[in-house]
């Protein structure tokens, strides 16, 4: 009973961490999306930077299905100059992402960046998109068990049986 306390506590914490360090990390791309779209002079940029911030929620789709179609069709149109500017803001968005998640994402879940990393392509490459829910979540419960020793329980009683 002890174990299985230790196991939900160390999950609902992890949970908690992970909805936090969302939250964090939409909300550095609405920051940085709003100061961008008002730079180049874009109407409604306070409402487009919160959408493109949802949208931003979604691993690997992302803020990429609301950029890309704009970029082309500002290309298309002739307004390179906005075509030009609003591909330079999501190079800064994706790489502001790439280079924050890991680490805000372990620290807010308490987990190693390289571990979450691993966890992310391992969980990808094992089970396609839904595998970077799977991987980090795996991580998660792993890393549960270990802080409540249950793997050093399971460990003694193999080793020294009941005696102990």
């Amino acid at each position: 009973m002890q174990h299985t306390r230790a196991i939900l506590s160390e999950i609902k914490k992890a949970i908690t961490g992970f909805m936090k360090a969302q939250l964090l990390l939409v909300a550095m791309t609405i920051g940085i999306v709003l100061i961008g779209l008002i730079i180049l002079k874009v109407e409604h940029a306070l409402v487009i930077a919160l959408c493109i911030g949802l949208v931003d929620l979604l691993p690997y789709i992302g803020s990429g299905t609301v950029f890309l179609p704009w970029i082309i069709y500002s290309a298309m149109t002739g307004n390179l100059s906005l075509a030009i500017g609003l591909g330079i803001l999501y190079i800064v968005v994706l790489i502001q992402r790439q280079i924050s998640e890991p680490k805000v994402l372990s620290k807010s879940i308490g987990l190693n960046p390289l571990a979450t990393l691993v966890a992310l392509f391992v969980g990808l490459k094992w089970f396609g998109f839904l595998g970077l829910v799977i991987g980090p979540a795996s991580l998660v419960v792993w890393q549960a068990f270990r802080n409540a020793g249950v793997f050093r329980d399971i460990y003694e009683y193999i080793r020294y049986g009941m005696q102990k």
